[in-house]
């Protein structure tokens, strides 16, 4: 018998047993015979690691490399090796498609007897999209967005000259007493306006900051109404999420909060110290919050594929350009599989919100 239908043999033994969100475990034994060879080259790999006096690393026997290290060390050595073939025979026979690295563990190891092994794979899980998924937008109406007061205009200006106030001169007679001073704001006219940008004067600065307004309050109306179209899609959507998926964006979550704690000048221990709680706990808070982010990017990778959705390429050239000029050490497939990603959401997303609106409520 080849090694490749020993492997095949033992593979069939194992028995599958499906697990909640979207796992699967392998339970079964390798026979002591088969390990027989590996144990062999096990040894050899050991006797090259293994550090001994009187020997340079490399050249340490192997029967005095086995009485250092004792027969179970080789024995799991070789079950390590042997499963390198193992693990590809049981996907080809168990027709799995993994996610991840499995979860192989060693359950029985005694000498002379068969390896117990179970190993724990995270398939990639059945996305059922709702059906009616075309219809969710239309029936999602677009908050009426109200005019820009001449009131907001002020205050608007008011916070910008309060940001570009000038302090007053400190310097006073040591003889008076001391009297409070406010910082100097500068005048609210044609000069204050053309100092800002390309503004001919005070009332066209007045104009522009209002259209600015009314623009940011149609994009926070547009933004609320895809966050209430995402929402819809989440709860119709039918899913189980693996562990592996709400890890990975929980650590994406915890990574730039971390960021953000370092603009402002603290360390995220001194942080959570602050905060009074440990790192997990801070997890626990944001596990909800992750799952649903793995939920969403699941349903919008199920969407792009069944409607042929893809990043445009001059676009995610152009993006990797710009990334990696500001990231020069980051690795490229990386980044390129993140900006396509991300391209990719947004054309999905235009996709869900493509329905004609209700008509906005007055």
């Amino acid at each position: 018998m080849t090694q490749k239908s020993q492997l095949e043999e033992v593979a069939k033994s194992f028995i599958r047993k499906d697990l909640p969100d979207s796992a699967l475990e392998l339970v079964g034994e390798i026979p002591t015979e088969a390990l027989a060879t590996y144990k062999e080259d096990a040894l050899k790999h050991i006797a090259t690691e293994v550090e001994l006096p009187g020997f340079r690393k490399g050249h340490v026997p192997t029967d005095l490399a086995l009485k250092k290290v004792g027969e179970v060390a080789v024995l799991e050595e070789a079950v390590e090796m042997y499963m390198q073939g193992l693990y590809p025979a049981l996907l080809d026979i168990q027709k799995i498609d993994p996610v991840g690295r499995p979860d192989i563990r060693i359950t029985k190891l005694a000498p002379g007897n068969p390896i117990g092994i179970t190993v724990h794979v995270t398939l990639y899980p059945t996305v059922d999209l709702p059906k009616d998924w075309q219809k969710l937008a239309g029936k999602i109406e677009i908050e009426a967005v109200p005019d820009v007061l001449d009131a907001e205009v002020d205050e608007a200006l008011n916070k910008i000259r309060a940001a570009r106030a000038t302090q007053p001169d400190t310097t006073v007679d040591p003889t008076l007493p001391a009297t409070p001073t406010e910082p100097a704001l500068p005048a609210l006219d044609d000069a204050f306006a053309q100092s800002l940008g390309q503004f001919t004067d005070l009332a066209d600065l007045k104009v522009k900051l209002k259209e600015n307004m009314k623009q940011e309050k149609e994009q926070k109306a547009k933004e609320a109404r895809r966050g209430k179209i995402i929402e819809a899609l989440l709860d119709k959507t039918n899913v189980a999420v693996p562990a592996i998926f709400v890890d990975s964006e929980l650590e994406k979550i915890m990574g730039q909060m971390k960021e953000d704690v370092q603009r402002f000048g603290l360390s995220f221990d001194d942080y959570l110290k602050r905060m009074q709680k440990t790192e997990a706990q801070v997890k626990d808070e944001f596990r909800e919050q992750a799952r649903k982010r793995a939920k969403l990017q699941l349903a919008l990778n199920k969407l792009a594929e069944d409607e042929k959705i893809e990043a445009d390429k001059e676009k995610v050239d152009e993006e990797m350009k710009h990334a990696l000029e500001h990231f020069p050490d980051a690795r490229p497939e990386l980044v390129r599989i993140h900006i396509e990603t991300v391209l990719r959401n947004e054309k999905t997303l235009q996709l869900l919100e493509g329905a004609e609106p209700q008509t906005p409520k007055a």
